[in-house]
C-alpha cells in the first residue's frame, strides 16, 4: 500500500483547514547567481495549497551562560503532486499570495506523513 495514495483524503482535509494558496515558480539561475534568477520557460508554474510553518531554532545551554539559537526554519508542507508537476528544486521560488511574500527554496525532503517539506528563505526585494 502506498502511503502517498492512502494519505490523500487526510491531505485534502489538512489542507482545507490549515492550508493556504501558493504558487510554485520554477527559476533559472543566471551568471550573476541566485539573485539574478529569472523564470524558467521550460517548467510550468503550479498553483497549489500548502501549509506555511515557521519554527524557532532549539534552545541550549553552553558554559555558564544560556545561549539561544537565533535561527528560524521556514517550511512549506505540501503534497507530492505539485512538486512533481513543476520539478521544484533548490533556487526555485514559492509565492504566498495571501501574505504577498516570496520565498526561495533551499532544500526539499519527504516528511514522515507522506507529504513533502520545502525549506525556504524569504526573498527581500531591493
Amino acid at each position: 500500500m502506498s502511503t502517498v495514495n492512502d494519505s490523500k483524503p487526510v491531505d485534502v482535509r489538512v489542507d482545507s483547514v490549515f492550508g493556504e494558496p501558493v504558487v510554485l515558480k520554477p527559476m533559472m539561475v543566471q551568471q550573476g547567481g541566485y539573485r539574478a534568477s529569472v523564470p524558467d520557460p521550460d517548467r510550468i508554474e503550479v498553483i497549489a495549497t500548502g501549509i506555511f510553518d515557521t519554527t524557532r531554532g532549539a534552545e541550549g545551554a553552553g558554559g555558564t551562560t544560556i545561549h539561544r539559537q537565533a535561527t528560524v526554519d521556514t517550511t512549506l508542507s505540501i503534497r507530492l503532486e505539485p512538486v512533481l508537476q513543476c520539478d521544484l528544486k533548490k533556487g526555485d521560488r514559492v509565492f504566498f499570495p495571501d501574505r504577498n511574500e516570496t520565498h526561495e527554496v533551499t532544500f526539499i525532503h519527504p516528511d514522515y506523513s507522506g507529504r513533502w517539506d520545502v525549506h525556504m528563505v524569504k526573498v527581500l526585494e531591493p
